[in-house]
Protein backbone atom coordinates (compact mmCIF):
# COMPACT_ATOMS: atom_id res chain seq x y z
CA UNK A 1 0.00 0.00 0.00
CA UNK A 2 1.15 3.36 -0.51
CA UNK A 3 2.05 6.11 2.04
CA UNK A 4 -0.82 8.34 0.36
CA UNK A 5 -3.48 5.82 0.96
CA UNK A 6 -1.69 4.75 4.30
CA UNK A 7 -1.91 8.37 5.27
CA UNK A 8 -5.19 9.33 3.88
CA UNK A 9 -6.44 6.07 6.05
CA UNK A 10 -5.26 7.35 8.80
CA UNK A 11 -6.37 10.73 8.16
CA UNK A 12 -10.21 10.41 8.04
CA UNK A 13 -9.90 7.71 10.75
CA UNK A 14 -9.24 10.77 13.18
CA UNK A 15 -11.54 12.65 11.09
CA UNK A 16 -13.79 10.18 12.72
CA UNK A 17 -12.39 10.37 16.27
CA UNK A 18 -12.99 14.44 16.28
CA UNK A 19 -16.22 14.58 14.19
CA UNK A 20 -17.70 11.67 16.10
CA UNK A 21 -17.77 12.75 19.97
CA UNK A 22 -20.04 16.01 19.27
CA UNK A 23 -23.07 15.12 20.06
CA UNK A 24 -26.46 16.60 21.24
CA UNK A 25 -28.85 14.23 23.47
CA UNK A 26 -32.45 13.59 22.13
CA UNK A 27 -34.12 10.57 23.74
CA UNK A 28 -32.59 7.06 23.38
CA UNK A 29 -29.70 7.88 21.09
CA UNK A 30 -27.84 11.19 20.73
CA UNK A 31 -27.96 13.50 17.34
CA UNK A 32 -24.34 13.45 16.94
CA UNK A 33 -22.03 13.84 13.78
CA UNK A 34 -20.88 10.36 13.80
CA UNK A 35 -23.02 9.49 10.42
CA UNK A 36 -21.73 12.04 8.79
CA UNK A 37 -18.25 11.59 9.75
CA UNK A 38 -18.42 7.75 9.06
CA UNK A 39 -19.91 8.46 5.46
CA UNK A 40 -17.06 11.26 4.65
CA UNK A 41 -14.03 8.99 5.91
CA UNK A 42 -16.27 6.32 3.78
CA UNK A 43 -16.45 8.08 0.81
CA UNK A 44 -12.70 9.97 0.63
CA UNK A 45 -9.95 7.99 0.37
CA UNK A 46 -12.24 5.88 -1.74
CA UNK A 47 -11.66 1.17 -2.43
CA UNK A 48 -12.10 -0.26 0.71
CA UNK A 49 -9.88 2.45 2.71
CA UNK A 50 -12.53 4.16 3.82
CA UNK A 51 -14.00 0.79 5.50
CA UNK A 52 -10.20 0.79 7.08
CA UNK A 53 -10.98 4.11 8.30
CA UNK A 54 -14.38 3.56 10.09
CA UNK A 55 -13.22 0.03 11.36
CA UNK A 56 -10.07 1.68 12.82
CA UNK A 57 -12.32 4.54 14.61
CA UNK A 58 -14.91 1.72 16.00
CA UNK A 59 -11.44 -0.18 17.66
CA UNK A 60 -9.78 3.00 18.80
CA UNK A 61 -13.55 3.82 20.66
CA UNK A 62 -13.88 0.03 21.80
CA UNK A 63 -10.10 0.07 23.28
CA UNK A 64 -11.62 3.01 25.37
CA UNK A 65 -11.05 6.21 23.63
CA UNK A 66 -13.37 9.14 24.28
CA UNK A 67 -14.70 8.98 20.28
CA UNK A 68 -17.91 8.02 20.31
CA UNK A 69 -21.16 10.05 20.76
CA UNK A 70 -20.83 11.97 24.07
CA UNK A 71 -16.84 11.91 23.98
CA UNK A 72 -17.62 7.85 25.38
CA UNK A 73 -15.60 4.95 25.07
CA UNK A 74 -14.93 1.79 26.00
CA UNK A 75 -16.48 -1.39 24.76
CA UNK A 76 -19.04 -1.84 27.41
CA UNK A 77 -20.99 1.39 25.08
CA UNK A 78 -20.48 -0.89 22.18
CA UNK A 79 -22.76 -3.75 24.31
CA UNK A 80 -24.69 -1.15 26.01
CA UNK A 81 -28.57 -0.62 23.87
CA UNK A 82 -27.11 1.77 21.04
CA UNK A 83 -23.54 -0.21 19.89
CA UNK A 84 -25.26 -1.76 16.94
CA UNK A 85 -25.01 1.68 15.49
CA UNK A 86 -21.57 1.97 16.39
CA UNK A 87 -21.48 -2.00 14.54
CA UNK A 88 -23.34 -0.90 11.98
CA UNK A 89 -21.01 2.06 10.82
CA UNK A 90 -18.53 -0.56 9.18
CA UNK A 91 -21.01 -2.53 7.26
CA UNK A 92 -22.09 1.44 6.01
CA UNK A 93 -18.87 2.18 5.43
CA UNK A 94 -18.44 -1.08 3.01
CA UNK A 95 -21.28 -0.09 1.09
CA UNK A 96 -20.65 3.93 0.66
CA UNK A 97 -17.17 2.96 -0.07
CA UNK A 98 -17.77 0.19 -2.84
CA UNK A 99 -20.04 2.72 -4.13
CA UNK A 100 -18.27 5.69 -4.46
CA UNK A 101 -14.57 4.15 -5.11
CA UNK A 102 -15.20 4.97 -8.85
CA UNK A 103 -17.40 8.20 -8.72
CA UNK A 104 -16.88 11.08 -10.40
CA UNK A 105 -16.67 14.87 -9.27
CA UNK A 106 -20.64 15.04 -9.40
CA UNK A 107 -21.99 11.65 -8.67
CA UNK A 108 -25.41 10.77 -8.11
CA UNK A 109 -23.66 7.45 -6.34
CA UNK A 110 -22.38 9.01 -3.28
CA UNK A 111 -25.96 10.47 -1.76
CA UNK A 112 -27.00 6.77 -3.06
CA UNK A 113 -24.41 4.99 -1.36
CA UNK A 114 -24.72 6.61 1.34
CA UNK A 115 -28.22 6.51 1.87
CA UNK A 116 -28.03 2.58 1.60
CA UNK A 117 -25.17 2.53 3.96
CA UNK A 118 -27.06 4.05 6.10
CA UNK A 119 -30.25 1.85 6.09
CA UNK A 120 -27.68 -0.72 6.82
CA UNK A 121 -26.72 0.72 9.95
CA UNK A 122 -29.94 1.44 10.95
CA UNK A 123 -30.78 -2.22 10.56
CA UNK A 124 -28.15 -3.02 12.86
CA UNK A 125 -28.16 -0.66 15.58
CA UNK A 126 -32.14 -1.17 15.49
CA UNK A 127 -31.74 -5.00 16.08
CA UNK A 128 -29.17 -4.26 18.35
CA UNK A 129 -31.38 -2.02 20.67
CA UNK A 130 -34.13 -4.26 20.38
CA UNK A 131 -32.25 -7.08 21.65
CA UNK A 132 -30.28 -5.31 24.71
CA UNK A 133 -33.99 -3.56 25.59
CA UNK A 134 -35.84 -6.57 25.14
CA UNK A 135 -38.42 -4.41 22.67
CA UNK A 136 -40.33 -5.00 19.29
CA UNK A 137 -37.69 -4.36 16.53
CA UNK A 138 -40.76 -2.02 15.57
CA UNK A 139 -40.30 -0.23 18.77
CA UNK A 140 -37.03 -0.13 18.42
CA UNK A 141 -36.97 1.51 14.99
CA UNK A 142 -39.87 4.06 16.33
CA UNK A 143 -37.69 4.86 19.50
CA UNK A 144 -33.96 4.91 17.74
CA UNK A 145 -34.32 5.80 14.10
CA UNK A 146 -36.97 7.27 13.22
CA UNK A 147 -36.61 10.61 15.27
CA UNK A 148 -33.32 10.71 13.49
CA UNK A 149 -33.98 10.13 9.97
CA UNK A 150 -33.79 14.11 9.17
CA UNK A 151 -30.91 14.87 10.46
CA UNK A 152 -29.26 12.25 8.52
CA UNK A 153 -30.91 12.84 5.34
CA UNK A 154 -29.24 16.28 6.04
CA UNK A 155 -25.51 14.64 7.08
CA UNK A 156 -26.00 12.18 3.68
CA UNK A 157 -26.46 15.74 2.11
CA UNK A 158 -23.28 17.72 3.59
CA UNK A 159 -21.29 14.84 3.64
CA UNK A 160 -21.85 13.56 -0.36
CA UNK A 161 -21.19 17.18 -1.46
CA UNK A 162 -17.95 17.71 1.19
CA UNK A 163 -17.19 14.16 -0.18
CA UNK A 164 -17.20 15.00 -3.98
CA UNK A 165 -15.53 18.47 -3.61
CA UNK A 166 -12.70 16.76 -1.37
CA UNK A 167 -11.89 13.54 -3.68
CA UNK A 168 -11.79 16.38 -6.08
CA UNK A 169 -9.26 17.86 -4.58
CA UNK A 170 -7.27 14.70 -3.82
CA UNK A 171 -7.43 13.69 -7.44
CA UNK A 172 -5.93 16.78 -8.79
CA UNK A 173 -2.86 16.77 -5.73
CA UNK A 174 -2.60 13.11 -7.09
CA UNK A 175 -2.01 14.67 -10.66
CA UNK A 176 0.93 17.58 -9.87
Amino acid sequence: MKTKHLTLTALTAALCCVISPIAIPVGAVPVSLSLFAVCLAAAVPGALRGTAAVAIYVALGALGLPVFAGFAGGIGHIAGATGGFIVGYIPCALVVSLLTAKSGASSWKYPLGMALGTLLCYLCGALWYAAVTHITLLQALSVSVLPFVLFDVLKIAAASLLAIRLRAVLSGAAKR
